[in-house]
């Protein structure tokens, strides 16, 4: 007797051959047990998905997922999660046995860059020591020997940025060696965003592994219309052999610190050295000065651009700049919005303390990096609770929004292509064989959904909405939502990185 049957359902595969076929998946042991257009024997569920697609689940290669429930995700069918990024992160004590039984979707990690450093170095703009290096590379060879899929960065954020490309390289090897791969939110996503797409594409050339851009993207209203520049630029590196891949998610907004704002020079230290360095009225004159500009440049001077996604004083969640420097009495023009920020800077300093959204994107850039083949759909979200602070929609509606408006409705790219980029994309990527795909022995994760009816509803406004159309996502062979419900069951489980590496030169599709 199998565990599980879905009937009448239209098959994507996942691979980047073949078209969707009409048939039936048996489950056993959490597994893909039969495949067919008819499977005989009897099973303790039958699923009926007439007029349904039925998809391996999606595989978020972006997020920032504790272990836990992590519901916003399991709804939007994702099965999979892969945290860690943008170099914050270190893997939990005593894997895998701290995920049983508590995790929703899988979960796969990536060692940070960031972390090590501010272990290691502190958060300091000095280079490391000789004995610093050798224990940062010891903490990473640590992680991947542990299961790590990879060394993540974040180059924009402290104390990252204090760090020269040659110590990344460094770091990186040791992630080389394991078979696993390099990604990195960049140094610059803005006007030096091709310094830094040099940058990475050095550190993986060097460094001897696969390269993967994290959420990539042109920010501010100056760079509008550059996506097309930066994806020849990586072309031309796939051309000469370089295997280097990217995620998107689909918004024209970013969601991160406060601090992004800030120059890293003013970040360095504990937050009472940031407090101390704002109390100095030649370095507030120079901040304010920065700021200002920066406002200017790159949302144009519409300080409504950037809205306050979480933060300790509830007041400020869901208003933008400029609401908030009428708050304090100031007016919406950018010097004014740039006092503000810093009074609220020096009275929250951690930098964790506010998250915003900023808008700064272009719709046009946002599709054509979603052309691009080597574009996996990555969300850059985490766990957010129900209806609690201002959150980005992408926590919600990612991998949906991809399926509903920009396959069905606005016609970018086929269905089947559209779950490649979430399934067997990011699959390859992590070099997961029995994950991403729906074949005979691979791991149970599967979605059930209508094509017809999926999409996101979340939105700037009202962020806090699960998609619609999704009728059941399984995991490990276990119905973990049955029509938007949870179920309760908890079936996720680590995923670490495959054991023997499969290096590769060059990139496929």
């Amino acid at each position: 007797m199998f565990d599980l049957k879905i009937v009448n359902g239209l098959i994507f595969a996942g691979a980047s051959a073949g078209q969707p076929w009409p048939g039936c998946v048996a489950v056993k042991d959490g597994r893909i047990a039969a495949l067919g257009a008819a499977i005989s024997g009897s099973a303790r569920h039958v699923l009926d998905a007439a007029g349904q697609a039925v998809s391996p689940g999606f595989i978020d290669l972006h997020t920032h997922c504790s272990i836990g429930h992590n519901l916003n995700y399991l709804q939007a069918g994702v099965t999979t999660v892969v945290s860690g990024n943008c170099g914050f992160g270190r893997l939990p004590a005593e894997l895998p046995e701290c995920v049983a039984g508590r995790c929703g979707p899988n979960i796969a990690f990536l060692t940070g860059h960031n972390s090590a450093r501010r272990e290691v170095v502190g958060n300091v703009n000095r280079a490391p020591t000789p004995g610093e290096m050798g224990r940062m590379v010891e903490l990473v060879a640590a992680d991947m020997a542990a299961g790590a899929m990879g060394l993540s960065a974040g180059l924009e954020y402290v104390p990252g940025y204090y760090a020269e490309t040659s110590e990344v390289i460094r770091l990186a090897r040791p992630a080389a060696d394991a078979g696993g791969i390099y990604t990195v939110h960049m140094r610059n996503e803005g006007d030096r965003i091709l310094d830094a797409i040099g940058e990475t594409l050095r550190i993986s050339e060097e460094a001897g592994l696969p390269a993967h851009v994290s959420h990539i993207k042109t920010v501010g209203v100056n760079n509008f219309g550059r996506s097309r520049e930066v994806i020849a630029v990586l072309d031309a590196a796939r051309r000469r052999g370089l295997d280097v891949t990217h995620d998107q998610y689909p918004y024209t907004a970013c969601c991160g610190r406060i601090l992004l704002l800030l120059s890293q020079r003013l970040q360095e230290g504990s937050p009472s050295d940031l407090r101390a360095r704002l109390d100095d009225p030649a370095v507030r004159a120079r901040a304010r000065s920065e700021l200002t500009e920066k406002l200017e440049r790159v949302y144009g001077g519409d300080t409504s651009r950037v809205v306050v996604a979480t933060a300790p004083d509830a007041a400020m969640v869901g208003r933008n700049l400029a609401e908030i420097a009428g708050m304090r009495g100031r007016s919406a023009k950018p010097d004014d919005v740039a006092d503000a920020v810093l009074d609220v800077v020096k009275e929250y300093p951690d930098q964790t303390a506010i998250y915003c959204v900023f808008h700064n994107i272009a719709e046009e850039d946002v599709r054509c990096f979603m052309l691009s083949p080597f574009t996996a759909v990555g969300s850059d979200g985490w766990s957010v609770k129900f209806r609690e602070g201002h959150a980005q929609p992408r926590h919600y509606g990612t991998c949906p929004r991809v399926l509903g408006r920009y396959s069905r409705d606005l016609g970018i790219f086929p269905l089947s292509e559209a779950l490649r980029r979430m399934t067997a994309l990011p699959a390859e990527r992590l070099r997961l064989a029995d994950r991403g795909v729906i074949a005979e022995g691979a791991w149970a994760d599967l979605v059930v959904f209508d094509p017809d009816a999926i999409r996101d509803t979340a939105t700037f406004d009202e962020p806090h909405q699960y998609p619609v159309g999704i009728s059941w996502v399984i995991v490990n062979g276990q119905i973990a939502v049955d029509h938007s419900r949870p179920t309760g069951l908890l079936p996720g489980v680590f995923v670490p990185r495959p054991a023997t590496p499969a290096r590769k030169t060059t990139c496929t599709v």
